[in-house]
């Protein structure tokens, strides 16, 4: 069995392999809008993610990036997890699971208290883990350009994250 290591990154060395997985993550995305989105915030990299209280987290397997995904303050108690991507020869192995555990609990050590998530209809497997995580439907929050957007939320406790 291959053996996962999780880790923050480290800017600016880790930020060309983001800007790799990025580029992954947006030629999976079928929806324009929401490929436009991700875009405008590949461009701005490493921002927002550098910043104190915001990061990103890779996974990797024997060295090689498998996944990553990022989190950002949305205020004073909030951070939004985005860009969350494994690649797909290393899904359904649980390694989504414990970035989204990871994510969460490198949220609540910079103070976040809650989760909030974007994600869309199409994508069935990602809600329905967000589901089994606890996560649950809310209105749509600042900062959320996708009219079709399904957001979610849920308050972190790190014991269960």
């Amino acid at each position: 069995m291959t053996r996962s290591t999780i880790r923050c990154t480290r800017f600016s060395a880790d930020t060309p392999t983001i800007r790799d997985l990025v580029r992954e993550y947006i030629a999976s995305i079928d929806e324009n809008a929401c490929r436009d989105e991700v875009e405008i915030g590949l461009c701005a990299l490493p921002a927002p993610y550098e910043a104190s209280g915001n990061g990103y987290v890779l996974i990797l397997q024997s060295e090689i990036v498998v996944g990553g995904s990022a989190f950002a303050g949305l205020d004073a108690s909030a951070a939004e997890m985005s860009r969350l991507y494994v690649r797909p020869a290393f899904r359904g192995a649980g390694i989504v699971r414990a970035l989204v555990s990871l994510v969460m609990m490198e949220a609540a050590s910079s103070g976040h208290r809650r989760m909030v998530l974007h994600t869309l209809p199409d994508w069935r497997p990602a809600r329905a883990l967000y589901d089994e995580l606890g996560f649950e439907p809310i209105p749509a929050y600042a900062g959320v350009g996708v009219a079709e957007a399904l957001c979610h939320a849920r308050d972190i406790d790190s014991a269960r994250a």
